[in-house]
């Protein structure tokens, strides 16, 4: 049951980023994010109420609250809006594909900071994925494919935003916080949400935002998005961890990017090439290596 939790998660996750794809198209990318983080955070809320436990734990102390506030504000409020560009500029396909570097980027992190020291293996399993990665972005496009515009900005976004990612990743451990999984999580999205609500009014993308709200499409668009790749989707990749060896429910939730292939097919009509599919399964056996070292 943990391993097929945590692939479902990671079908829900190709399936939340071809949503936000198509919201991405007319809506900007911080408020997008604004909207998807809030969302976020009052299923989350509701979720830990359902569970019975306090919407905030009083027991942080200065230290843990401080690092979780760098662990929101760079994952969600930063990092998240520099994937929305991504998806804008790459598409879904490939800005998910992007995303199988995470792993090896927090590992790379938390060598120094963490003081956990990546084996031989690890370090083989990074260039598969770096590979696999290479290989897809350097595909050159099939004939009659619409041209995709800004490669290089949708590329230096995907960095930021696997880097924030991995900071986000490697801050939160740092808290040292014996909190659970899913209150965790809802502090980072406080303070994600309260530093996406700073941004928009200094933006003055707040009109923007109202606008979004009363889009009844737009809007609906945008949550179905959350609560599928979201909320359910890390609800399920939580599951696996408790139900299934973490290496392994690591590695079964790395593979968005294959699941993305065949919804995009289906759903955008876009033409997949042998280096598509072959890419991606290259950089996702990379991930394998690198978590099951």
């Amino acid at each position: 049951m943990g391993e097929l939790a945590a692939l479902t998660a990671a079908f829900l996750w190709a399936v939340g980023s071809l949503l936000f794809a198509r919201a991405g198209k007319r809506t900007a990318p911080v408020v997008l994010n604004l909207v998807k983080t809030a969302g976020g955070m009052l299923m989350t809320a509701l979720t830990v109420l359902a569970l019975g436990d306090p919407l905030f734990p009083t027991h942080l102390g200065a230290s843990e609250l401080s690092w979780l506030a760098v662990s929101g504000v760079l994952g969600l409020t930063v990092g998240d809006s520099a994937f929305f560009v991504a998806l804008n500029h790459l598409g879904a396909r490939k800005a998910m594909l992007l995303w199988a570097i995470v792993p090896l980027a927090t590992a790379l992190l938390a060598w120094p900071i963490l003081d956990e020291i990546p084996g031989p293996m690890a370090a083989v399993g990074g260039v598969v994925t770096l590979a696999g990665v290479a290989w897809v972005l350097n595909e050159r496009a099939p004939d009659g494919a619409p041209a995709t515009t800004g490669v290089g900005v949708g590329l230096a976004f995907g960095l930021l935003a696997v880097a924030c990612q991995a900071v986000g990743s490697v801050t939160a451990k740092m808290a040292g916080t014996q909190l659970d999984a899913v209150g965790l999580t809802l502090v980072r999205l406080y303070f994600g949400t309260a530093g996406l609500l700073i941004q928009v009014a200094v933006q003055g993308r707040l009109r923007e935002t109202q606008v979004l709200l009363r889009d009844g499409r737009g809007l609906l668009l945008v949550l179905t998005a959350t609560a599928l790749g979201t909320w359910l989707g890390l609800w399920l990749s939580m599951v696996a961890l408790k139900l299934t060896l973490a290496a392994i429910a690591a590695t079964l939730t790395a593979t968005s990017p294959i699941f993305v292939l065949p919804l995009s097919r289906i759903f955008l009509k876009e033409r997949l090439s042998v280096t598509a599919v072959v890419g991606a399964a290259v950089a996702v056996a990379g991930v394998a290596i690198l978590v099951l070292r």
